[in-house]
This record gives C-alpha cells, structure tokens and sequence, in this order.
C-alpha cells in the first residue's frame, strides 16, 4: 500500500465522482454492519452468558431480546439495500465509466504506440484487467473498512478487559502482515510475468476457432502444428511461472492464514485463560468464554485486515498502469489553425522516417524507412507509388495521413507545415482505402457510413450510389435485407460473409461515400478479379477529374495511366515520371514492368 497511495486516492476520488450517494452508502451500510457484528457477538452474547451464569431475571432478559430483535430486523433490511441494490449498482457503473475514458484515451493514443510492445502491454492490461480491478478494490474497499471498524472495536473492548489478550493480537496481526506483503509482492510480480504469455496464448487461442484462419489451417496442417506447439510452449511456461511462485505464495498463504489462529490463540491464550478461571477464579467462565471470542475474532479480522493492505498494493500496481494510459498525452499534437482553404498542393521536403525497433522505445536503434524524400502532388492528380515490398510506400501514406510525424524534412499543405492545421480537419480531407481492411460486425450500411446512421433517404441513395460506383452489386449478393443486412455471422444469424473481393468493395465504398478531397488507395484492387480492377481502375479515373487520387499497386498495369509514378526502393524515390518516359528511361520501374510482362506472355 506504501507504494501505491497515490493510486488508490486517484480510484476512490473516481468512485466518488462518478456515484457520490452510493459510495457514501456504502461506506455507511459496512460501518453500520461492522459495528452490529460486534455488538451481536460480543456485547449481546456476553449480556447473555453473564445473565444466566448470575440468575438475571428471565423477563429482564426477554424484553431486551426484543429490542435487539428489532435492531435486528433493521440491520438486515439495511445489509439486502446494501447487497442487492446499492453494492450491485455501484459495480457496473463504475466499471462502464472506467471503460469508456479507455476506450476514448484508446482512440487518441497515437499509432506509434502500437509499435512499443511494452506500451501496448500496459495497454491490453488496462483493457482487460478494468472490471477485476474495480470489483477487487470494492469488494477488498468494502471488506476493509469492515474490518477496521472491527478491529477497533475489538481493540477498544481488550483494552478496557484483557491488555493480554490485545498483545497476543497485536502479534498475531504483525505476523499476518508481514506475510501477507509477501504473499501480495509475490502475486504481482506473477502477474506481471504471466500477463504476456496469456496475450500470446490468447492469440494462438483465437486462431484455432475463428473463422478467418478456418481454411488455411486445414490446408496447412504443419501450420496447425506449429500453433499447437506455440500454445503448448505458452503453458509449459506459464506453468513454469506457476512453479517458481507458487510454493512462496502457498508458504506465505500458511503464515498468514493459520499460523496466528492455531498456535497463539489455542497454544497460548487459551491455557491462560484456564488458569484465571480454574486456578486463581479470577474470571468467569462466562468472562473466559467472551474474551477467548473475541480475541479470536481480533485475530482474525486483524489478519483478514493486514491481508488487504498488500492487497491494496497489488490493485494500485494495475490501477497505475491504468492511470499512466489515461493520462498519456500524444506526442503527435493537433495544430490550432482551421483548414479553411481547399488545398491545391501538398508536398514533401527531404523527409526522413524510422520504425522504433521492437525492443526499443527509442529511436536510437530505429529502423529507418523513408530517407530524403521529396515530392509534389496538384490537385487532380493521379499519383501512383510503386514498388517492392518494404519500400515504404504504406509508410509513406501514413505520413501523408499523419498518422506519424517525419523524424526530419516537412510536409506541407498549400505552402503550410501540416503540423500547424488542426489534425480532424485535415484527415477530414482525406479517404483511405487499406489492404488491411476491416468488415465490422454490424449492417452494410453501417460499415459504408461508418458513423451514427440517419436511416434517411438521403443516407440510403448515398449508400447504395458508393456501393453501385465500388462496384458492389446488391442483387447479385443476395442480400435479405439489403443494405440493412447484417455482415458476418459472428452474432447474426441472418448475417452474410462475403467473399474477399466483395468486402473490399465495401471498403472502396466507405471511401466513395465521402466527399474527400484526396483519397488513397492502398492496393485496391488486391483481392478483385481483373474485370472488377479494370472497372475500378475507369472509375479511378473518373475521380481524378476533380479529386487526387494516390494509389499503391503492385500491379504496375494499374499503373501506367497515372500522371505521375513514383518509383520506391529502399525507403528512397529512385525514379519519377508517366508510364513511357520511365520505360524509356530503363530503369527499376522499367525492370519491374518487364518482369511482370513475362508472366502474360
């Protein structure tokens, strides 16, 4: 708990915002409980014992019996408020609230983050581990203060009767302390060992029942193979964490859990608690009982309450981790000046781009990507980037998009660093079409608008007009529903999986949907037959009358109707020009052209 205060004030100060009158409820209804139990089980039956060990009068006893009845009536009603309404609702808010400041931070982190491994760990932990740490810190929260309120009660009343008693307590207590600290260091740092070996188990988990790996794992059985061997080896070494951890944390467990109860309580107290009552008479047997109660109920709410603080160390740890994601700032800012010109140009100056390695957060042992380049692209144009695989062209859009910022050189718009325009303004201005898509679980016109529909006619013609010029054909597909049809089965039924091709029409659509002012294709055409990139390709060019397309082909034929090809090799621009003065010039572009060429003849 010493470690992470700051952390736990930071969750109680949320819980506190977010459901002020339940919180304070709560806290209520577990001193309310607290202080019952221990009027219930050492003030009542300690009335009672002594009144029949001394002959109190029987009418005495039963008209005060009714009394505690009554108080007892209202401590339950108030325990099935605090546990069926006001515990239950607390816990879905507070964990639909913590999700949803994830989830926006989720979409603000910049995409370079996804390239630190570490960072992207803390990430999947922050998104996994939210609902157990709020359930933790208020169950653990609520058992806490219960017991707190417990023990001092109990400390107060041993202090008043037995100071022995509240020494052996004392002990006891520090014992289970101590072990618990270890017990609770123990468990985090087997968290933390474990937490990447179950995103790779989970992984390989996935791979084995989705349906997008179904057909080439089953013609790849090797393949299959290897995954399994990969899972295996995720829990040999899991279990090997399981190993290392777990006969200290069973050790530790022992200590904290039986060792103060059995041998000072039964070996120590209770010996000289027989020797007051049979020996010396100075204490009742009604006395002797009490006080052997409740100096086991100390001891016993002491080790539960020592227990929590590690406890509180362990949901802190994570709760950081949480805290650290939500208050990332990117480092990739938005500009303040409006996009209020429609753009004419765009332009790249001696920019230079690295990957961080894997290992690295760094750019010290970066991977470099772009190196010195520089270009021109009008509005109008047909910009076309080709290349090997790992030239950089990919890396090259996303610097255009921003997704990344260069690590030297500029990029501007009409004359104006980007960096300097607001940042959803200028992405307003592009569409982008990966080879990397994704077809969302949800209707065909959702995954073309790709925002909160409006259902209207209007919305409705817009769809089907940017699947129709995608070239998406609607009554071939045999769609129940038509653009209202669910895509994948994944929770519909009703639901269509379409084939390679068709989905990528649909994300040609999304992009067709919009009026953007330049968009990107990103291999468009990979998964289209050669009718359908031939039509894409016209329809291509009509965008181009009045819009920059930039697209990425590997096809080249796709590219010689461009009014500018850019030849990449290496993270470098080697070559730029129309399809015929790069063939004559004879260079990488021509070489490449040649090569595919031989494949039709």
């Amino acid at each position: 708990m010493k470690k992470h205060p700051a952390d736990l004030l930071w969750l109680i100060r949320f819980c506190i915002r977010t459901s002020p009158k339940l919180f304070f409820f709560n806290i209520f209804a577990c001193v309310e409980q607290s202080l019952f139990v221990f009027f219930e089980y050492t003030i009542w039956i300690g009335y009672n014992l002594n009144a029949a060990e001394n002959g109190a009068p029987f009418s005495q006893v039963a008209l005060l019996t009714m009394g505690v009845f009554a108080l007892f009536l209202i401590h339950q009603f108030i325990d099935s408020i605090y546990f069926q309404w006001s515990f239950e609702r607390i816990k879905p808010t507070l964990t639909f609230q913590m999700r949803r400041q994830i989830y926006e931070k989720a979409c603000s982190v910049d995409l370079s983050c996804y390239d630190d491994t570490d960072f992207y760990n803390d990430f999947v932990l922050s998104t996994t581990q939210t609902d157990e740490c709020i359930e933790r810190f208020l169950n653990d929260g609520r058992d806490f203060l219960f017991e707190l309120v417990n023990v001092a009660a109990y400390f107060s009343y041993l202090l008043a009767i037995d100071r022995i008693g509240l020494l052996l307590a004392v002990l006891c207590g520090a014992v289970n302390y101590c072990s618990s600290q270890k017990y609770a260091m123990l468990e985090k740092d087997a968290r933390l060992c474990k937490t990447p070996l179950e995103r790779e188990r989970a992984y390989q988990h996935r791979v084995f029942y989705m349906h997008d790996y179904a057909k080439e794992l089953r013609l790849h059985p090797d393949m299959h193979s290897q995954l399994s061997k990969d899972f295996d080896r995720c829990n040999r070494e899991l279990n090997t964490v399981n190993r290392k951890y777990g006969m200290r944390m069973w050790l530790y467990g022992f200590l904290k859990g039986y060792m103060p109860i059995y041998f000072m309580l039964y070996a120590i107290y209770l010996p000289y608690l027989l020797y007051k009552a049979m020996v010396t008479h100075t204490l009742s047997l009604s006395a002797m009982v009490i006080l052997l109660s409740t100096v086991r109920r100390m001891i016993k709410r002491g080790g539960a309450l020592a227990g929590r603080l590690p406890r509180f160390a362990y949901i802190g740890a994570f709760i950081g981790k949480i805290r650290s994601f939500l208050a990332y700032e990117p480092k990739l800012i938005s500009g303040e000046n409006d996009v209020a010109d429609s753009w004419n140009r765009l332009s790249l100056s001696h920019v230079n781009f690295s990957y961080p390695d894997s290992d690295s957060t760094s750019r010290i042992s970066a991977r470099e990507v772009l190196r010195d380049i520089s270009l021109e692209i009008t509005r109008g144009q047909k910009i076309a980037l080709v290349g090997y695989n790992g030239a950089g062209k990919t890396t090259l859009v996303k610097l255009l998009m921003r997704f990344y910022d260069p690590d030297s050189g500029v990029i501007l718009r009409n004359g104006t660093d980007i960096r300097t325009l607001k940042l959803d303004q200028y992405r307003g201005e592009i569409g982008a079409v990966f080879q990397d898509y994704k077809i969302y679980a949800a209707s065909l016109r959702e995954n073309v608008v790709m925002d909160s529909c409006t259902m209207d006619r209007q919305e409705t013609y817009a769809v089907e007009s940017a699947l129709h010029r995608a070239k998406f054909n609607l009554t071939a597909q045999k769609l129940k529903y038509q653009i209202e049809t669910p895509l994948t089965t994944e929770f519909e039924k009703d639901g269509v999986n379409l084939s390679g091709g068709e989905s990528q029409k649909v994300a040609i659509a999304r992009t067709l949907y919009r009026s953007h002012e330049l968009i990107i294709m990103d291999e468009p055409s990979s998964a289209l037959d050669p009718a359908s990139e031939y039509q894409l390709n016209q329809e291509l060019k009509q965008l181009a009358k009045d819009k920059t397309v930039i697209f990425i082909s590997h096809r080249l034929a796709a590219a010689k109707d461009a009014d500018c090809i850019y030849m990449m090799k290496k993270g470098r621009i080697v070559e730029h020009g129309t399809h015929v003065q790069l063939l004559q010039l004879g260079g990488e572009y021509c070489k490449m052209w040649n090569l595919q060429a031989k494949a039709y003849q």
